[in-house]
């Protein structure tokens, strides 16, 4: 009983600790208005895990890259992680994570893209923005092990109410291999979620259907809002 109870109280003293972190307010830092070609940056932290940088790192290959900070991940976490922003080639912005070791940073994986860094102090970091995707994704990640970690989703969440800009075939399934219709020109829908490629629709009468865009240009052309953003 004792063993459990120390187990416990452990957990507990955890948990505290890294909801005193997770609830300080969040300060935010714009990168400025003209970081990407999509638009300003943001990184959101809990400035009693942060030390902010902001400072232009000179690259050969020519594109900007700004070491934005080091920071930890919670109260507890004792990783320190240097978080970079790059514009990318080819209007490719995102975030590259670093983790401070013992013979100095160890870059973790290829650059995460987005336009919206947040480190909340919950030991987990979230990244989103309509950049080299077809709409505004948000993402989890983490690092453990000395590895970044993405938090599967079973899809992403889109949100988006909006419209149809020319008449679009919709389908039941979610491989769009089963065609029920299709939905006008001008048609109000809220697009709620997507694995990526293909998007769940919900039309004006409530009704479910699957849609996959035809057209990859860099600007709506089927529904507003929802275009590739890169390459």
């Amino acid at each position: 009983m004792v063993r459990v109870l120390l187990v416990m109280a452990t957990f507990v003293c955890g948990l505290a600790a890294s909801a005193i972190a997770a609830g300080d307010e969040l300060a935010t830092l714009n990168l400025g208005e003209n970081a990407s070609c999509w638009g300003p940056v943001f990184i959101h932290y809990v400035p009693s895990l942060a030390t902010i940088i902001n400072t232009a790192t000179p690259q050969e290959s020519g594109f900007k890259e700004i070491r934005v900070a080091k920071l930890r991940l919670s109260a507890r976490s004792a990783d320190t992680l240097i978080v970079d922003y790059t514009e990318g080639g080819s209007c490719d912005p995102g975030f590259i994570i670093s983790l401070i070791e013992k013979h100095g940073p160890r870059r973790l994986d290829w650059p995460i893209h987005g336009l919206d860094f947040e480190a909340p102090g919950d030991g987990f970091f979230y990244v989103r923005g309509h950049t080299d995707s077809w709409f505004d994704m948000r993402r989890k990640f983490t690092v453990e092990g000395g590895n970044l970690r993405e938090t599967k989703q079973p899809f992403y969440y889109v949100g988006l109410e909006t419209k149809t800009l020319r008449q679009i075939p919709v389908y039941s399934t979610q491989g769009c291999s089963e065609y029920i219709g299709r939905i006008e020109e001008g048609a109000p829908v809220t697009v709620l979620l997507s694995d990526g490629a293909t998007f769940l629709l919900k039309t004006d009468h409530d009704i479910l259907v699957w849609w996959r865009p035809q057209i990859t240009q860099q600007r709506a052309e089927e529904i507003e809002g929802i275009y590739f953003a890169g390459d």
